[in-house]
């Protein structure tokens, strides 16, 4: 089975689809539409909006790499081979016009209100046509002292064809007629893929794009010739690489050799400026071979990811959100692993900063006590402290064996640049598992207390990465309980080696047993409602696509259990109909930190269960990754659990709830009623907490001895 699995025109068009659930690609761009409503909110600092319109930019070229190409294969029959289907030729029509539609209001949103904000405080793009003279002058020296000497100009005619042209890059077509009479040519031009921001002398804070001081200034490269026609344009291509790894006799050489044709993957969405000459599109959809439906039109800068670079040419923290507090906690951690010891330890991230899980490993590189360390790793920061520390622990003597995920999405070459340092090191790498990816969260470090050997473990919901953790919203679980240890150690000799699954403790497995175990928990909960004993689940987590899971909750829902679910991304559930889902309530936070945190709490009458876990619920979380869930005991931590999930669903600022009719709605504080923000509140109790912590973890830190079992 392909760890690279898409999706299939049966998943697509099953009977009665349409009234149970919404379109998998319209719920994700509907999320996106939830994220530019964030730039579009005029209260918003204006650099916050800023950055919220390069993350829509950004979101919208994976969509279309990945989710977009996939429909597109399928609708034009290359993963069956059968004729088109009708149903997935219209769902294809809808996403194309649902993203028109996305972008066409993402550039207005930029055109019409937040660049002339911009230039308002200093800041400002400036077209080519409103270049003083002196900026002319100036850049004409800087195009042909700098820019010229590394572009290429590639004619297209019956002997050269149409070249590669970079995913993702901007480049220049041009129409050329001859000095001396005869029939017009075309060629095109890339533009180099460095700072596309170019200072002006004539005002401070004003800059030209790099693409128009091309446009502008590469009539030099077509001696003899005139150019007539000119056009931008961008091209995004599939972005999924297609690997046989039941064939592949070295993964990591598969994926190397994949990375460098996935440049070569077909187009599927062509970007032209919307001023760019017509008769120019209409050869650009030729020579590609593309359908008109396949071009999307911008009224502005191609790729508005640039933006992520305005805060830095525009230094006012006045336009900016503050500085996001993070408090560390525990307070003692001096000798992480008495503290561990002493009793379970739940942080949630970043309100509580990863910090402490970088130290735990940093400390177990140098710790003389420790054996070894088994690690997975997902994703990585470029710099990642993490790995070099489980470096330093191999060059130390210590058993390291870490799991790196070679088909991570977009990540694949800087985990096949970390796997390669840690073998240097010593380390013993495994480069993932075939059919499967692995996708749990999980760290074991081994070490030789006074009383024997103890398991030391981290389970999480989000990724080792110590960047991405500043502004990603998880939950972290660190524990010694020797239950918890036997499962951690019984999943990394399965990941390993050929041993057999064992029958889990606390801990539940994709594919191996975290579905039935949903399944289990989500129909005890309906038994229990029909019992007359009350039914409730929450579960909190990043996309619903799985239509088995969304039958359970139907089932459940019409025997009368409450549920909430807080869906930050895709959710193919119609919440609220009568007969189908009348006690469902779904709703999605979007806000200033990214919501990524996996937790799921099922009522069972009076005995509760409390979960985190590295699963959604999509069909490739359950049936092909492996996932690691973990119940979490500790009246304490599951009290916390719970005031996390309570918060969320009290939100009355971020949140936007999901109508049958797939319409998210804004929630605005009543009159009367105090706002609600969810991140707002989380982030002043963790400050309460980290308050209280020093007393408390000083009475904590008490040696107790470890009970079996415990």
């Amino acid at each position: 089975m392909s760890g690279n699995r898409k999706i299939t025109q049966s998943e697509m068009t099953a009977p009665g689809a349409e009234q149970r659930y919404f379109t998998r690609e319209l719920s994700w761009l509907k999320f996106n539409r939830r994220v530019l409503e964030e730039a579009q909110d005029p209260q918003k600092p204006l650099l916050e909006r800023v950055r919220f319109l390069a993350i829509t930019s950004a979101n919208l070229d994976e969509f279309v790499m990945v989710r977009l190409a996939e429909l597109w294969e399928i609708a034009h029959g290359y993963e069956t081979g059968e004729t088109p289907a009708k149903d997935a030729m219209r769902q294809l029509g809808d996403v194309r016009a649902e993203l028109l539609q996305l972008v066409a209001d993402e550039y207005r949103c930029w055109r019409e209100d937040v660049a002339p904000r911009l230039e308002k405080e200093g800041f400002s793009v400036v077209p080519a046509a409103a270049w003083a003279e002196v900026d002319r002058e100036t850049l004409r020296t800087y195009f042909r002292d700098h820019i010229e000497p590394v572009l290429t100009p590639l004619a297209v005619d019956p002997a050269r064809p149409f070249p590669l042209v970079v995913n993702r890059g901007i480049t220049v077509a041009v129409q050329l007629a001859p000095d001396e009479g005869g029939e017009t040519k075309n060629a095109v031009v890339a533009v180099p893929g460095t700072n596309r921001l170019i200072g002006l002398v004539s005002r401070t804070g004003a800059f030209a794009l790099l693409e128009d001081v091309v446009m502008s200034y590469l009539d030099g490269l077509f001696p003899g010739h005139r150019i007539v026609g000119r056009c931008l344009f961008r091209v995004t291509r599939d972005g999924s690489l297609d690997i046989d790894e039941d064939q592949a006799t070295d993964l990591l050489s598969e994926i190397e050799q994949e990375l460098s044709s996935r440049e070569h993957g077909h187009v599927v969405r062509l970007e032209v400026s919307s001023d760019g000459d017509p008769s120019l599109r209409q050869w650009l959809l030729s020579v590609m071979h593309l359908d008109p439906l396949d071009l999307v039109p911008v009224d502005g800068p191609l790729d508005l990811t640039f933006l992520t670079s305005v805060p830095d040419r525009l230094d006012r923290r006045d336009l900016r959100d503050p500085p996001l507090p993070v408090h560390i906690y525990p307070a003692e951690w001096e000798d992480p692993f008495a503290r561990i010891r002493a009793g379970e330890i739940l942080l949630h991230h970043p309100y509580q900063g990863f910090q402490r899980i970088v130290e735990l490993v940093e400390h177990a590189a140098v710790d003389e006590r420790v054996l070894a360390i088994k690690q997975t790793l997902y994703r990585v920061s470029g710099n990642s402290p993490i790995v070099r520390a489980l470096a330093r622990a191999a060059r130390a003597g210590k058993q390291v064996t870490v799991l790196i995920e070679l088909k991570a999405r977009f990540d694949e070459a800087a985990n096949i640049k970390w796997a390669r340092a840690l073998e240097e090191a010593g380390a013993h790498v495994i480069y993932g598992l075939v059919g499967y990816k692995v996708h749990a969260k999980l760290m074991m470090i081994i070490r030789r207390d006074e009383d024997g050997i103890c398991r030391y473990c981290h389970i999480g919901t989000g990724n080792y990465n110590d960047k991405t953790a500043r502004f990603y919203t998880d939950i972290s679980l660190l524990t010694a309980n020797e239950a918890v240890g036997r499962d951690v150690a019984s999943l990394f000799n399965m990941l390993t080696g050929y041993s057999k699954p064992p029958e889990w403790e606390r801990l539940a497995v994709a594919p191996l047993t975290m579905r039935s175990q949903f399944v289990a928990w989500i129909r005890r909960e309906a038994s229990h409602a029909k019992a007359g004993r009350g039914g409730r689940i929450i579960a909190k987590f990043n996309s619903l696509v799985d239509t088995a899971m969304v039958d359970e909750l139907y089932a459940a829902s019409l025997a009368g259990v409450e549920i909430d679910l807080i869906v930050r991304g895709m959710c193919i559930l119609r919440p609220g109909v009568p007969g189908l889902s009348p006690t469902i309530r779904v709703r999605s936070i979007v806000g200033r930190l990214l919501e990524h945190s996996r937790i799921y709490h099922f009522a069972n009458h009076r005995n509760p269960v409390y979960a985190i876990a590295s699963a959604d619920w999509m069909t490739r979380n359950l049936d092909r990754r492996i996932e690691c869930l973990v119940r979490i005991e500790d009246e304490a931590l599951c009290a916390r659990i719970r005031s996390f999930l309570d918060v969320c669903l009290e939100d009355n600022v971020e949140a936007r709830v999901l109508a049958p009719d797939g319409i998210y709605t804004r929630l605005t504080p009543k009159r009367g009623e105090q706002p609600r923000p969810a991140q707002k509140r989380l982030l002043d109790e963790a400050a309460t907490l980290a308050q209280r912590s020093d007393a408390e973890m000083r009475a904590a830190l008490k040696f107790k001895p470890r009970r079996k079992g415990d």
